[in-house]
């Protein structure tokens, strides 16, 4: 028999997991809470969970639980759950920000296994009507261990977890929050703020393309969940904002004084850097090469893609539609395993009259 799970919180990042860790030979039945009923049902529709339970229940009987409520309600569930731990219980959480909750699984009993966790995935669609089985699929997901917690029980977590295609990190919760304040949620608060500029003048949103577009996503996010987000990393949030700021100043005298060279000197340093990131990746997942092909706007068109190399034994292992214009064609963005991968790929496509290159 594998190990019961309980699932607390049934939005995406819970539902995902549910899918994904059906798969894991180690899990035995998921149990599911949740005070939304639709969520529920959902869940056991899709086939996120097993059994419908209450907190205190389900606690009492998992060997882990995944908090994927809102942090701000760990203080209360920790409250409720504490008294019917049993010892050797894995408590972890799903959460953005480690040092916070770290603090509130403090309060659970002794002899009950603390690891704070980050899966670093998401997608558009909110709820247990997004999840996806697969969302969590070469994504970093963190793992937080409080102090004296044993190699075996991570290595445990770490095991029930590889079932979601995830790729695991182990470091320390401070470190983890200020690595997030530098790559995520500063880039979300310069994401609102390049909106609130250009929100100014409509005529602006009017030129607002691609680029735009691309580098402002987040900021459509959910307000309520980035404002918890936000203030449970405050203190390495601000001192990332603060090197932001004199990043920018420094920009900002460079062409004050119609220095080129410095100007120069800037973007060429961040293209450098941003160039050495692996193509497409997620996390510390090595890349893979690009390939972009225009193809006619027809039924089934991203399926015969799919089988024209894959009848070559070349693996897609992503795809983007770039651009399309309805009744013409677009253009689709297919990422492959290798370089060499690619360029097989190019010709394969074109001797089927699809034109297509190496990105």
């Amino acid at each position: 028999m594998g190990i019961d799970v309980q699932l607390v919180g049934l939005g995406l990042i819970g539902g995902s997991l549910g899918l994904a860790l059906r798969d894991s030979p180690l899990v035995g039945r998921i149990m599911i809470t949740d005070h939304a009923e639709e969520c529920l049902k959902k869940a056991i529709e899709i086939g996120a969970g097993d059994e419908i339970v209450s907190l205190r229940e389900g606690a009492s009987r998992a060997g882990v639980i995944f908090l994927c409520s809102p942090p701000g309600s760990f203080a209360s569930i920790v409250t409720e759950i504490g008294p019917v731990l049993r010892p050797g219980t894995i408590v972890t959480d799903v959460g953005s920000t480690k040092l916070a909750v770290m603090q509130a699984l403090s309060g659970l009993p002794a002899g009950v296994w603390k690891i704070g966790g980050h899966p670093m995935a998401g997608a558009e669609t909110r709820g247990i009507g997004g999840a996806d089985r697969y969302l969590f699929e070469n994504a970093m997901y963190i793992l937080c261990p409080a102090a004296g917690t044993s190699e075996e029980v991570v290595d445990l977590l770490a095991i029930i977890l590889a079932s979601t295609g995830a790729r695991i990190q182990v470091m320390a919760a401070d470190v983890h929050d200020r690595l997030v304040a530098a790559i995520s949620h500063l880039p979300h608060l310069a994401a609102a703020s390049l909106v609130n500029l250009a929100g100014r003048d409509p005529a602006q949103l009017m030129l607002a393309a691609g680029g735009f577009r691309d580098t402002t996503r987040i900021a459509s996010s959910n307000p309520e969940l980035w404002e918890d987000i936000l203030f449970s990393n405050r203190e390495p949030l601000l001192d990332m904002l603060e090197i932001y700021l004199q990043e920018l100043n420094h920009l900002k005298k460079a062409l004050e004084r119609e220095n080129r060279l410095a100007v120069n000197q800037i973007l060429s340093s961040a293209k450098r850097i941003r160039d050495s990131i692996p193509g497409r990746q997620r996390g510390l997942v090595p890349g893979f090469a690009d390939l972009v092909c225009i193809v006619p706007d027809q039924p089934g068109i991203i399926g015969r893609l799919g089988a024209i190399l894959g009848e070559e034994g070349i693996n897609i292992v992503d795809i983007e539609i770039l651009r399309v214009r309805e009744g013409d064609g677009g253009t689709i963005r297919l990422g492959v395993p290798t370089l060499v991968d690619a360029e097989r790929a190019v010709i394969i496509l074109q001797t089927h009259a699809i034109k297509a290159w190496v990105k």
